[in-house]
């Protein structure tokens, strides 16, 4: 299902809240990858999917588990990077969600959070938050110190603002290069990039 996705900046740092921005200020073509944006893979591998999600977002989920399956079946072709999208005009969530990823990103625990993240999307909550991190035994005081203090929406907010300059209108919208899909995206249409690209 196609999620009609609106733009907007966090607005401040006591609310992880978002407020409506007329155009953005730069346009890209592609987007970037960087050492702070999650990624897991071969850095060599052939076929690199970034992907703009959401973690409140039901399509952005099953395009996760899509990917997952993927990487299993060709590990060595497939690398995946995360950006964040978050869509505070259809989910409360969409923002803190993010941010507590990026604190477990902190301890080198993003992806175990993430999956953990989209397991529980339809309950997510600050409590839940706290609870994934004791379940994944990480440092609880340090993940909690950095999710009040919002020290990660930095780096969710220039994701977000390079999704902007991209004119993406819907999560999860994911790019090969400069080649996009967007919206519900099948295991088989991921595969066929893969066989596509790798010549398989």
């Amino acid at each position: 299902m196609l999620i009609t996705f609106i733009f907007f900046a966090v607005a401040s740092k006591s609310e992880p809240k978002v407020t409506v921005i007329d155009k953005p200020e730069i346009e890209l073509i592609e987007p970037t990858i960087t050492i702070v944006n999650p990624n897991k893979g071969s850095a060599d591998a052939k076929v690199t999917f970034v992907t703009f999600s959401d973690f409140t977002c039901e399509a952005c989920g099953d395009l996760a588990k899509n990917l997952s399956l993927l990487q299993l079946k060709y590990p060595n072709d497939v690398r995946v990077v995360w950006k964040d999208l978050p869509n505070e005009s259809l989910h409360d969530e969409a923002t803190p969600s993010a941010i507590a990823a990026r604190c477990a990103q902190e301890q080198d625990a993003f992806w175990t959070y993430h999956d953990e993240l989209f397991l529980r999307q339809t309950n997510l909550s600050k409590e839940v938050y706290a609870q994934i991190a004791s379940d994944l035994e990480l440092n609880t005081k340090k993940f909690a110190s950095c999710y009040d203090s919002q020290e990660t929406l930095p780096r969710v907010k220039k994701d977000f603002d390079e999704g902007l300059a991209l004119k993406i209108t819907a999560t999860p919208t994911i790019f090969v290069g400069s080649e996009r899909l967007t919206g519900a995206i099948s295991y088989s249409d991921l595969e066929t990039i893969v066989k596509t690209l790798t010549g398989r």
